[in-house]
């Protein structure tokens, strides 16, 4: 898989404290100066300063932000087929929002179409709203979709996660890169520039990775790792999307300040056989997300049309 990562060049604080031992190598690393990220604390960035960045360090400096985030709140549409996807045309649209400390959440959830029902979650309860016929439906509390351990198909870009400590965030992070080496192949990053505003653009790779027993696993290797961290991933909802072997291949935008994304798009890549092969059948299948960083739980609530979620992003493309 291939991660791409863009981050914003804003003015939101508190991501400094993330840096440090998130150099590149498998287990701890230099710190914030020789990793190249103190370079973003000034207010202009450079060509210069973005190539001292370490890939490594700016990747898993971002990924320890998003993790504990307490909060997480997103837009995302998917695709499964890449004419439309090229078109901005998406088979389900969503908006979410999940507390992890108090685990109340919210989703709006649909087919693209125009028209289509739009399923909706507050806190457990299920409601329906038809817009052909302009009402809500209350469906109570028995639907799965709504019901807490469901939550990790709807609340975050399947990759990452939330709401947890630092310790547990490092645990999460430290068993990836030491057990999973060759995993997490982030490229060096670039300036780029969206809707007037500055951003790192870098490419990661999320390559299956071959273990003792002969097999590969990428999607799986993040799951395991999560539950270094000493979480429960069906009380604290979190899976990855895809098969035990999946890679996958995104694009994330970052604000330098925070390291919380701003945008990504994620591509699950086809898993790997016992032979390192490629496992041909799996369809294809990619995902877009506009993260709501730092965020509190969307207004969404049965009363009148709800709009339909849209993500308010071009398309990026997520190539090198």
């Amino acid at each position: 898989m291939v991660v791409s990562l863009v981050v914003v060049c804003g003015v939101a604080t508190g991501g400094w404290l993330v840096w440090r031992n998130l150099g590149g190598g498998g287990g701890a690393g230099p710190d914030a100066g020789r990793s190249g990220l103190e370079a973003l604390k000034k207010g202009t960035l450079t060509a210069q300063d973005v190539a001292k960045i370490d890939p490594a360090a700016l990747f898993f400096a971002s990924f320890r932000a998003t993790a504990m985030q307490p909060v997480m709140r997103i837009t995302e549409e998917s695709y499964t087929d890449h004419g439309r996807f090229q078109a901005a045309k998406p088979d389900y649209v969503w908006e979410s929002g999940f507390d992890y400390r108090t685990k109340q959440w919210r989703l709006a959830w649909g087919a693209a179409d125009q028209g289509a029902p739009m399923s909706v979650c507050v806190d457990g309860h299920a409601y329906l709203y038809s817009y052909r016929f302009e009402n809500w439906t209350d469906r109570g509390t028995g639907d799965p979709m709504c019901q807490t351990k469901s939550a990790y198909r709807y609340i975050t870009d399947n990759l990452s996660s939330g709401g947890m400590t630092a310790a547990q965030a490092d645990a999460w992070i430290a068993h990836l890169r030491e057990e999973y080496k060759g995993l997490v192949n982030p490229a060096a990053p670039r300036l780029a520039e969206v809707k007037g505003r500055r951003y790192l653009r870098q490419v990661v790779d999320l390559t299956p990775v071959k273990r003792a027993d002969g097999l590969y696993y990428g999607g799986q290797a993040l799951m395991w790792s999560f539950k270094a961290s000493g979480l429960d991933p069906q009380a604290h909802p979190y899976s990855y999307r895809g098969a035990m072997n999946s890679g996958y291949h995104a694009v994330y935008y970052i604000d330098p300040r925070s390291l919380l994304p701003a945008y990504s798009e994620i591509e699950q890549t086809p898993g790997r056989g016992p032979d390192g092969g490629p496992v041909a059948g799996g369809g294809w299948y990619k995902w877009r997300v506009r993260y709501h960083l730092p965020g509190g739980l969307p207004e969404i609530t049965p009363g009148g049309p709800p709009p339909r979620p849209k993500v308010d992003w071009g398309i990026d493309g997520g190539h090198p």
